[in-house]
């Protein structure tokens, strides 16, 4: 106990009375999307690993090379001893699958955003402004406080209302950025984004798209969505990649100014060998999971018609992402555990992840996933009893 405790309890307190304290659940892993909780076993259908390759025995393979080979840690920041020959090599065969000039890997995707847009705010011709959709991942929101500028927020993928607020400031002098996603984290839904890039044209912004859940996914080879529109694609390789860290792709000498510009690439150690060699083997793999992407958007287009005709909430989903939106943060609780009576594993998102009302499931369906799982979780949801959950 400390002097600050009653500060931590009384908040915590806050949280659990207005049911939205979160804890840590602790799994065991089947497989890629089959884990255990207390014993029981679940169908996991929260995962992000939409390809199912984080037990893929090419990753484990060349993972487990070159961590024999390089050890098990990098030791320094990649500016410092750890720019090892493999950093150079793989990053130039990933912005050739990008379609890129250049892709430089980062730590974590939520290190990616928060560090290259505090970079870019800071560094930008002065005034920034800086235009936001409202729906953004909390990184990109953090980006902005770190750059210490406001936002200028628009509603979700209301381009109109962009234009709008872009026009407000025509005319004045400095830099304009738009922040948005490419498929949306909570919603699964897209903009258009080749209305989205003529917009950033018109007004000669700067334009930072967040692909993170599309690469792997979209795209002739699962290059994503962004790169063909993008100034600036942030991807991850923590979601359909089956591993871990990120990517930022651009131009050259867009790459080369975050060498020596961006504080969150800098100032961290570099990933270790065994990640960089799981994120090779999945790059190799990528161009040939065109039945797999076929399979994910078959199955996702099928489930989202489903459970809707079951008369449930599924937003403007076009994805493998499918929010079924209750509102409420307690019926979200309960509709998760009626589910898990039936051994399926989705959890709940309740505020502040989302808005106040917007409380939901969010399904994520993976290639991974067999067809008789999904058509047993179709079941399982015309199977809740919705009036005992009301």
């Amino acid at each position: 106990m400390n002097r600050f405790d009653i500060f931590f309890s009384r908040e915590l307190d806050k949280r659990a009375k207005e049911d939205l304290k979160r804890e840590l659940p602790t799994f065991e892993t089947i497989d890629s999307l089959h884990i255990k909780n207390k014993g029981k076993s679940y169908i996991n259908f929260s995962s992000n690993d939409y390809l199912g390759l984080s037990n893929n025995a090419n990753l484990k393979i060349k993972g487990e090379e070159f961590l024999r080979q390089y050890g098990t840690g990098s030791g320094a920041s990649r500016l410092i001893t750890s720019n090892a020959s493999y950093y150079g090599k793989i990053e130039e065969k990933l912005a050739n699958f990008l379609g890129t000039e250049a892709a430089l890997i980062f730590p974590s995707g939520w290190q990616a955003n928060v560090g290259v847009v505090a970079s870019l705010i800071e560094n930008f011709p002065k005034p920034v402004w800086v235009f936001t959709d409202k729906l953004n991942h909390a990184s990109l929101h953090y980006g902005c406080k770190a750059g210490q500028v406001k936002q200028i927020r628009f509603s979700h993928n209301d381009l109109d209302h962009l234009q709008t607020r872009l026009k407000k400031i025509e005319g004045e002098k400095g830099s304009r950025i738009i922040l948005t996603e490419t498929i949306f984290s909570m919603d699964g839904d897209v903009c258009d984004l080749k209305r989205l890039r003529s917009v950033a044209d018109q007004f000669n912004a700067f334009l930072f798209l967040d692909d993170a859940h599309a690469t792997g996914i979209f795209g002739s080879k699962g290059e994503g969505l962004a790169p063909a529109f993008a100034d600036l694609t942030m991807g991850t390789f923590s979601k359909a990649w089956g591993s871990f860290g990120a990517y930022i792709a651009g131009s050259r000498d867009l790459c080369e100014w975050l060498v020596n510009f961006c504080s969150a690439f800098i100032h961290t150690t570099a990933l270790p060998a065994a990640v960089i060699g799981s994120i090779e083997a999945a790059l190799e793999l990528m161009p040939s999971l065109t039945n797999q992407r076929a399979f994910l958007v078959k199955q996702s287009e099928k489930v989202r018609k489903q459970l809707e005709s079951l008369g449930y909430q599924c937003g403007q989903s076009i994805s493998h992402i499918i929010p079924i939106i209750v509102g409420s943060p307690i019926k979200a609780q309960l509709m998760a555990n009626a589910l898990k009576e039936k051994n399926i594993w989705i959890t709940p998102i309740r505020p502040p992840t989302v808005p106040f009302h917007g409380s939901r499931l969010r399904l994520t369906l993976s290639a991974g996933h067999r067809e008789d799982e999904i058509e047993y979780l179709l079941k399982s949801f015309h199977s809740i009893d919705l009036i005992s959950i009301h």
